[in-house]
């Protein structure tokens, strides 16, 4: 006991004094504060008082307190009973270590009725410890909290500054609400999860139908694709010729592609079928092979005769003669242009000279394919094969890429002549 008095008097001792709330500079080896979770208390009412301390912790530097002495157990606040006290956990904000204490207290006496009664202030002792090549530890210091006044049966102490309680938030309070978020955040990202697997589900049972049509799509032949599987079976059907002559199955064949060839040239569908590599096609059907490098096989028809390459021609005529009323000019024929049935509307001269071309081939081989004579015209049915060769290679040109951009520039420069000129 007279050594803690020495040790109190000494002029030499690092005794402090903080301020309530202040949690002192950052050059101080060690700042305490404490606080009440109310102003003013009834007799015997308990209340909380928190203690609360930041010490300065760097690698190089340590302050080590006597916690002992702040246990709730060994804690002397008399006239205040302490009836209960926890600890919490400490946390870590470099340079600096917070730890916290909670006591219960109450007071007992009608002697303290109207009076303020003083928490007496407390002393801490530490000691600084240094680390490194000289590792030391210096002697013990003493911090001295000052003493904290409470109102017994008023509103607020004759000291207090203002009549606000303060938060009786701790540590713990801090922790198990962290806890509380981190539950709930997870039980969102659970619900969150959940709602992009449904909105999954159902965009893919929107989306799968189209996906089909899409992937059947793929499987299927283009145009070019078409003609230019045509103009290789026609070099075939040629080369087959050229060896063993006409046959009922090269003139059905050659009549075949010559349909397919008229159907690509109106616009009209060809029906196409992906089939396995060991089937064979039938009659009217012609066996194709989706790419030079691709095992699918596709089967492709159609019905297109002469007699629809005639009307697809008549009302190409009839519109190019209602053009001439309005003169040869492009402006007239850019209007007249936009009021041709769809299919004459992509019959320029090009298409007009392979229809042509195409019908005059289709007709001869109708004639010998359904002749009831069976005899074969073979010197026609080579010139009507080159023919309709050759116009399937004008269409396959026109269907590239650069004759459709050329195609579709020279359209809108008519219209922008149509447009402009009066």
């Amino acid at each position: 006991m007279l050594t803690w008095w020495a040790c109190l008097a000494a002029p030499a001792d690092a005794r402090q004094t903080a301020e309530a709330g202040t949690a002192g500079n950052e050059s101080d080896p060690i700042a305490c504060w404490w606080r009440t979770d109310r102003r003013a208390v009834h007799v015997g009412e308990r209340f909380t008082l928190t203690l609360t301390c930041g010490v300065i912790e760097t690698p190089d530097v340590r302050v080590v307190t006597d916690r002992g002495r702040l246990d709730p157990a060994a804690l002397d606040l008399t006239p205040f009973e302490i009836v209960g006290g926890t600890r919490h956990d400490d946390i870590e904000a470099a340079p600096r270590r917070y730890f916290q204490y909670s006591y219960t207290l109450r007071l007992f006496g009608d002697e303290h009725f109207g009076r303020d009664v003083d928490i007496p202030s407390i002393p801490i002792t530490y000691s600084i410890e240094t680390s490194g090549v000289s590792a030391t530890r210096g002697r013990d210091q003493l911090y001295l909290l000052p003493a904290l006044p409470v109102r017994m049966l008023s509103l607020v102490p004759i000291t207090a500054a203002d009549i606000e309680d303060a938060s009786p938030d701790t540590f713990g309070d801090i922790e198990s609400r962290a806890l509380r978020a981190t539950g709930e955040l997870t039980a969102a990202g659970v619900v969150f999860t959940l709602a992009v697997a449904l909105a999954g589900l159902a965009v893919v049972r929107v989306a799968r139908p189209r996906l089909a049509r899409t992937a059947a799509e793929r499987d299927l032949l283009s145009p070019v694709e078409v003609l230019r599987g045509c103009i290789r079976e026609a070099a075939r059907v040629k080369s087959e010729v050229e060896r063993g002559g006409w046959t009922a199955d090269l003139l059905g064949e050659a009549l075949t592609l010559l349909r397919v060839a008229a159907a690509e040239a109106l616009g009209r569908p060809v029906a196409q079928q992906v089939v396995e590599r060991s089937e064979a096609a039938q009659d009217g059907q012609l066996l194709l092979r989706k790419g030079r490098l691709s095992a699918k096989r596709v089967v492709i028809s159609s019905s297109a005769t002469s007699g629809a390459i005639d009307g697809a021609l008549a009302d190409a005529g009839s519109n190019r003669l209602r053009a001439s009323r309005y003169g040869e000019s492009a402006v007239a024929l850019a209007k007249a242009e936009r009021t041709r049935p769809p299919v004459a509307r992509v019959l320029s001269d090009p298409p007009i000279h392979a229809l042509e071309d195409l019908r005059e081939s289709l007709r001869v081989f109708e004639a010998a394919r359904y002749s009831r004579s069976g005899e074969l015209d073979h010197g026609a049915l080579d010139v009507a094969l080159e023919t309709g060769t050759a116009a399937l290679r004008r269409l396959h040109e026109m269907r590239q890429w650069r004759a459709r951009t050329m195609e579709t520039m020279s359209r809108a420069a008519d219209r922008m002549k149509a447009v402009w000129e009066p």
